[in-house]
């Protein structure tokens, strides 16, 4: 996995992309909107958005759950491991929006649909859906992606202001180990060069 293409181009959004991001989203339908915003908020993969269903939206703990994908389905031993779910908190606001949207308490409430998919568009439809809001935003290159986005989660959470460990960034966005996560350090030494040219007032 990497941040930056053979050719030096960056393959993760920044701040100011995923603002333009969120702000080109006005123009989808409702349904497609709270789709970006769960990438946008969560780092998780297109696929993995897919897969949400009423039950692993936690209202009360403003979290959503995925199944981690690209995990190992068999152990050293070579048996079949059961599937891997990770929590990932999110902002109250998107999960007010889930409700309002797909009625999310409703259906809990009466425990049917629990494991109906919020989505039904297929993997292509998600990727046209994301190009779409990204042109419209501005954003080219290959870092106008899906993968785009998650990398600018991972991004966001290690450049924040109260950086995440990486072990808990790693939990996040389902690595199998941390090793994966400590790719986003090397924006880390890109930001703080960024500061120092500040400082010298260079680009």
């Amino acid at each position: 996995m990497r941040l930056f293409g053979h050719g030096g181009e960056r393959l993760y959004l920044t701040a100011q992309e995923r603002q333009r991001f969120l702000a080109a989203l006005d123009e989808e339908r409702p349904t497609d909107r709270l789709f970006c915003h769960a990438l946008h908020y969560t780092g998780c993969r297109p696929s993995e958005a897919l897969e949400l269903v009423p039950r692993r939206v936690l209202v009360e703990e403003k979290s959503l759950v995925f199944r981690s994908l690209k995990k190992r389905k068999e152990d050293a031993r070579g048996r079949a491991k059961l599937p891997q779910f990770r929590t990932v908190p999110v902002p109250e606001m998107l999960i007010e929006n889930l409700d309002l949207v797909f009625g999310i308490r409703a259906i809990q409430k009466k425990e049917k649909g629990l494991d109906t998919p919020l989505w039904t568009m297929s993997r292509p439809t998600a990727y046209r859906l994301v190009k779409r809001v990204m042109d419209r935003a501005g954003i080219f290159g290959k870092q106008a992606t899906g993968k785009g986005l998650r990398h600018g989660f991972g991004v966001a959470m290690v450049t924040a202001k109260k950086p995440l460990p990486l072990h808990v960034l790693a939990q996040l966005m389902g690595h199998t180990s941390p090793k994966t996560t400590e790719i986003y350090l090397q924006v880390v030494g890109e930001e703080k060069r960024q500061m120092v040219n500040d400082a010298w007032d260079v680009s």
